[in-house]
């Protein structure tokens, strides 16, 4: 009897502590959320330091590598957010978050053929239109009278009218080539009509919920 009074004590005590060891089994997690937080709520330079923090744990981080293009891109380096969303895809090519975010930074850099192509890979990734709105956070949609309160590195009507077009296609293969842009795809690329990060866009405060956020 003594014996199974022990074993009983011993596994109330195993899940008692089991909320502790599921986060001491992997505290990147924890990590992660915290700099997710502090991005979303207009601390980049602090988030940006603890998803480096994580690369120093894993290299090939999904979440960090994802996590620290947003930044880029809200702060006006779309190039740098790029690269640092095709190692992200390197790490994770099925994440239908990172093509959208690929495919916002390719829009803003101009070069529409990839972006398209990089939009509906995310949405069919995603399983339809609707959640890949959801994973960028869109808000609802505006009637065409109401305008945008002020300027923001990412338009949501537009980024809504890229998702809506992308759904209506099918890529003809599940990954895209995230290196050189083909010959027709640099002839074809033209000056974005999205808006630019101005002074809001340098501190990275310019709405990070139209991105999406790896956790």
């Amino acid at each position: 009897m003594r014996r199974i009074g022990t074993v009983w004590v011993a596994v109330a005590l195993l899940l008692a502590a089991s909320p502790w060891l599921a986060t001491a089994a992997d505290p990147l997690d924890a990590r992660g959320e915290y700099g997710v937080n502090l991005a979303i709520g207009g601390q980049p330079a602090r988030a940006e330091s603890v998803f480096v923090s994580m690369l120093s744990h894993t290299r090939g981080d999904a979440r960090a590598l994802n996590n620290l293009g947003n930044i880029r891109l809200l702060r006006g380096e779309s190039g740098v957010a790029l690269a640092f969303y095709d190692r992200a895809l390197n790490a994770d090519s099925l994440d239908a978050g990172i093509y959208l975010n690929r495919a916002t930074a390719l829009m803003i850099i101009g070069d529409e053929i990839r972006a398209r192509q990089s939009f509906a890979i995310g949405v069919r990734l995603a399983g339809g239109l609707e959640r890949a709105q959801a994973l960028l956070g869109l808000p609802p949609e505006k009637r065409p009278t109401e305008r945008a309160a002020s300027k923001t590195v990412i338009d949501p009507e537009q980024l809504r009218a890229m998702l809506q077009s992308a759904a209506s296609t099918v890529p003809r293969d599940s990954v895209i080539t995230r290196g050189r842009t083909t010959a027709a795809g640099a002839a074809s690329r033209k000056t974005s009509a999205w808006r630019s990060a101005g002074p809001r866009g340098s501190d990275g405060s310019s709405t990070p919920q139209l991105l999406y956020w790896k956790h």
